[in-house]
């Protein structure tokens, strides 16, 4: 499979084959996500570049593009759109002056807590998904949506998208894990350089381990949040998304197929 040709820290894969309701499964080529597009090689990009992409969501800072631009797809339509904004709607700043800065008063506990409230539990209504599902529902894909890592926006974009086309949390949440498989070398390597205080502080592990790659609880963090603010996550999509019932059903017609037997 030409995906497997891409290495695989890059956590460059597609939602094609993933079950959802009704004996269901997405199709294949028409969901993408991965890692920062400017880290991949000429080979990788090439690769991608025959895929057909005819939408790319940078989910990332204006810092980080700035730090690592994207390449150019061609035929593809670029839209650089933040996941990480405020409640006003403006982006948040990842840049190592203004974390510095917003965390310097703070313990490592707070820390840890007030980025996991601020990132997963504001996440499900970032503007950027929205965009997404406008040029998903207009019918302009395959679609590649990316962060930095491809795992914390990436993952909350790829689990939005499976809740619409019906895939129940189990699901969502499984795929969301599958970052570890992808990044586990980076991982390990992350981990092996902190031995030494894991040795002496062995619940940092998990907390260390979102670093590089991702947490189950922070996914669930994310889907919580969404079902305090909506009473189920059809009113979610409906108010968020303008998705009803019928234009749900029309996407589920659009990018879900039987799974063969």
């Amino acid at each position: 499979m030409v995906l497997s040709r891409i290495r695989k820290e890059m956590n460059f894969r597609e939602l094609g084959g993933i079950p959802v309701s009704g004996g269901r499964v997405v199709r294949h080529g028409i969901f993408y996500r991965t890692g920062a597009l400017g880290l991949l090689n000429e080979e990788e990009l090439e690769l991608v570049r025959s895929l057909g992409i005819r939408s790319v969501f940078d989910l990332r800072s204006d810092y980080e593009r700035r730090f690592t631009p994207d390449p150019q797809l061609p035929g593809a339509a670029y839209h650089p759109v933040s996941a990480l904004t405020d409640s006003s709607g403006k982006e948040i700043d990842l840049s190592p002056e203004a974390i510095k800065e917003s965390t310097k008063h703070a313990s490592h506990a707070e820390n840890a807590s007030n980025f996991l409230e601020m990132m997963y539990g504001g996440l499900p209504f970032a503007g950027a998904y929205q965009r997404m599902f406008e040029e998903i529902e207009a019918g302009n894909v395959p679609v590649l949506f990316h962060c930095s890592a491809g795992k914390d926006r990436t993952g909350i974009g790829a689990a939005l998208i499976l809740l619409a086309l019906g895939a129940d949390e189990a699901t969502v949440l499984d795929d969301y894990m599958k970052t570890n498989e992808y990044r586990m070398a980076v991982i390990e390597r992350f981990l092996e350089e902190r031995k030494e205080i894991i040795d002496l502080h062995p619940e940092f592990r998990e907390l260390l381990t979102g670093y590089e790659g991702v947490n189950r609880s922070s996914a669930e963090y994310a889907l919580k949040s969404i079902l305090r603010a909506y009473p189920s996550y059809d009113a979610y999509f409906e108010a968020q998304f303008g998705l009803d019932r019928e234009r749900r059903e029309r996407l589920r017609e659009l990018y879900t197929e039987t799974m063969e037997v």
